[in-house]
């Protein structure tokens, strides 16, 4: 009777613990995030703000339409960013509504909550004592690391991929040699959800499977240590040692059998968006955001403080040497870890505060394994010493991370990301209130301007903000091409816009923004700079207006008005400049550019290329007309004689034709030379036009109305195999 009293003792007081510490835990996140959140007063931007639009742009279509809202997450599994990681916050987010605070509460609670109890769990499995003490010592731990709470208190919702990954390595920690066959198509599974839900969570995978492949290859090598000695020790011959060969083929299968499963799981759900995440060169892609090692190195001292860095060092160093920790775990960790540190600190070199996550599991399971093997390895006074000094460090560190000093402690600790503010709120308010009434009809306005404190995403969500959501995207700011390496020359934007909001001075990304780049990647967004503050040629089609605004940090805005459409002459003028000051192509930027389509997606969105040499091109009606009145210029090489061939259709019956004109001209924008043709449904001919002249650089292709009529809307005109020989 006494060993059943004890049991039905023990029990209830080991969850009483257990959910005194989940609801500290809790109460702690719900009380850091609301005090943070509410201290902010500004208006966010680009990824701090496309989290959040997002999902609950989600939400409400779910509260409206859920067909609509399935199908719309079904379609965005194609997409780079696609809407999974913001299913799981909806509920809240209908529930508590669509405000700031109730957003990052839900990733918190939903996401960041679960990937620290996982932490726990996982050190649990490292250190091999006390493992309800490891697991709670490590949770509440991972509350004194600011870089567990920015991310996502800037409304970073990454951390839902982090979730999968942990729940990988713990089951695959429960057992490394993966006996268990079921745990196979388990992990496979887990890593393919991370990759789902964040593109970026590939690195993650790749990063397991070279721990996992280097832990197999360790242990061949210590299996034939361990048979040599075998063999040739008398005292050992009755030794029974796996055979190694056969071990790492065992391992090689299983791992192999996990890439296999996440591959099919990845092609099954989303096949576009992985056939493309396989072929994209996202290095050249996105070479912008890849940081100078230097740079990178001092990012991360003070995304964590090098007194953190020290800590972690001394504790896997000593955890490894005295033995306390897991051999088989410890050597997963340790390289995963370094493997992460390698991708992200001197491969990839990102330093956006998100892909910190990566390294933020590292940190805090090296910052246990201090703790623990010095609570017991050492005695005395120099034991309480040791945990003393390195438990206030991480709550002075945790402290200058998230509250408002402005202190330089010179990299020892974190550096400050304080609740954002914004001392020009009022003057960003009537910014946007001019612009909106100056273009109440979705007018273009191109930003000449593209910093971490103004920008044309400023603007935009501060219309959100202001107005009502059925009202809100009426502001019809243009806020691409930006970054020179993913985007195009800005020429069709700027011919499209009939107005121009041009900062002084220049708005650029600055290395030590949160929101980084490296240097001299936003000359896209300076060449439209200089051609206002400079007058070009193009600028003299604008008036300036006498209204001015004087944001922080010094910055004055002034606004343009279009007072003449762009003659073609001075648009091929201003193209030969823009490609003199930007030496390099912009990344994305095609052979062909549209001078006259939409610019609500990009330059590109009415070309796209089939080959290295052909093209297909989509004419639409422009904005507020059924005029389809368009042209396309061509940026690639030409000679004296150039022919220009294609397959012509007009999709719509009601569409009485089209005229194509070409001319050939020179880099002064004079024409050199030209052709014309008609089409219609009647005349099935192909098109094919050739002109000569000398000294051409630029080729225009003009799609033209056939009669002084404007066209119905359905009247598009589709060219296939569009190509150009010289």
């Amino acid at each position: 009777m006494g060993l059943f009293d004890g049991v039905s003792f023990k029990m209830p007081r080991k969850f009483l613990i257990d959910g005194f510490f989940l609801f500290l835990l809790v109460v702690v996140t719900v009380a850091v995030t609301s005090i943070y959140v509410s201290s902010e007063h500004t208006f966010y931007w680009w990824d701090y703000a496309g989290y959040n639009t997002a999902t609950v742009n989600t939400a409400n279509l779910f509260r409206d339409s859920p067909d609509k809202a399935w199908r719309g997450v079904i379609e965005s599994l194609s997409k780079e960013k696609n809407l999974l990681i913001s299913l799981p916050l909806v509920p809240f987010i209908l529930l508590f509504g669509e405000s700031r605070l109730s957003y990052i509460l839900s990733v918190c609670l939903i996401y960041v909550l679960p990937f620290r109890l996982l932490l726990g769990a996982i050190s649990a499995k490292l250190i091999p004592v006390y493992p309800r003490r490891v697991f709670w010592s490590t949770v509440l731990l991972s509350l004194l690391i600011p870089m567990s709470w920015i991310p996502t208190l800037r409304g970073y919702l990454d951390t839902g991929g982090c979730v999968f990954v942990a729940l990988a390595i713990w089951v695959y920690l429960q057992d490394v040699k993966l006996k268990s066959w079921w745990k196979i198509p388990l992990i496979g599974f887990l890593l393919a959800a991370a990759i789902l839900l964040r593109r970026h969570f590939a690195y993650s995978a790749i990063a397991f499977f070279g721990a996992a492949t280097l832990q197999a290859f360790i242990e061949f090598i210590v299996l034939i240590y361990r048979r040599k000695s075998a063999l040739s020790s008398p005292k050992d011959k009755d030794v029974v040692v796996p055979f190694p060969y056969r071990c790492l083929f065992e391992s090689g299968v299983k791992l192999g059998l996990i890439a296999a499963t996440s591959l099919t799981i990845l092609m099954l759900v989303a096949g576009d968006f992985t056939r493309s995440a396989l072929t994209v060169d996202y290095r050249n892609l996105y070479v912008a955001w890849s940081l100078p090692v230097n740079d990178i190195l001092t990012r991360y001292a003070d995304f964590y403080g090098l007194g953190t860095w020290l800590l972690v060092l001394i504790g896997f160093s000593a955890g490894i040497l005295t033995r306390i920790l897991v051999p088989a775990a410890a050597i997963f960790v340790s390289l995963f870890g370094v493997l992460s540190l390698i991708e992200w600190l001197l491969v990839l070199r990102y330093g956006y505060l998100h892909y910190t996550i990566h390294i933020t599991p590292i940190a805090l399971l090296g910052l246990s394994t201090f703790f623990w093997t010095t609570w017991l390895t050492l005695k005395g006074k120099i034991r309480y010493f040791m945990l003393g000094a390195a438990g206030l460090y991480l709550v002075v560190n945790a402290a200058v991370g998230l509250i408002p000093l402005k202190v330089d402690l010179s990299r020892l600790f974190v550096g400050n990301f304080p609740p954002l503010v914004r001392s020009d709120y009022d003057e960003v308010v009537k910014l946007v209130e001019f612009l909106r009434k100056l273009a109440p009809n979705e007018e273009p306005i191109y930003i000449a301007g593209a910093s971490n404190n103004f920008n044309a995403n400023i603007l935009r969500q501060a219309n959100r903000k202001l107005n009502p959501p059925e009202g809100w995207w009426k502001l019809n700011t243009i806020g691409r091409p930006q970054i020179d390496s993913r985007d195009t020359y800005p020429l069709p934007e700027l011919l499209q816009s009939q107005y121009a909001v041009v900062a002084v001075p220049f708005q650029q990304v600055l290395p030590t923004d949160e929101q980084v780049l490296r240097s001299h990647e936003q000359d896209v967004v300076k060449v439209v700079y200089d051609a206002f503050t400079q007058n070009w040629e193009i600028a003299r089609d604008f008036q300036l207006l006498p209204e001015q605004f004087k944001l922080e940090n010094g910055v004055t805005v002034s606004v343009y008005r279009r007072v003449r459409p762009t003659d073609t002459a001075t648009a091929v003028r201003t193209l030969e400049a823009i490609q003199r000051q930007i030496v390099d192509r912009p990344g994305t930027q095609l052979d062909w550019i549209s001078l006259h389509q939409s610019i609500y997606t990009s330059a590109n969105y009415s070309v796209s290329q089939e080959s290295d040499n052909l093209y297909n091109i989509v004419t639409h009606p422009t904005k507020n007309s059924k005029k389809l009145d368009t042209s396309f210029l061509y940026l690639g090489s030409i000679s004296d004689k150039v022919k220009v061939t294609g397959q012509l259709n007009l999709p719509n019956e009601q569409c009485p034709g089209i005229a194509l004109r070409l001319t050939l001209w020179d880099k002064q924008g004079k024409l050199v030379d030209s052709a014309e043709m008609a089409y219609s449904q009647k005349s099935a001919i192909g098109l094919n036009l050739l002109v000569e002249g000398k000294n051409p650089i630029y080729l225009l292709l003009e799609v033209l109305s056939s009669s002084k009529q404007d066209l119905t809307n359905q009247c598009q005109l589709e060219i296939n195999n569009l190509a150009v020989s010289r």
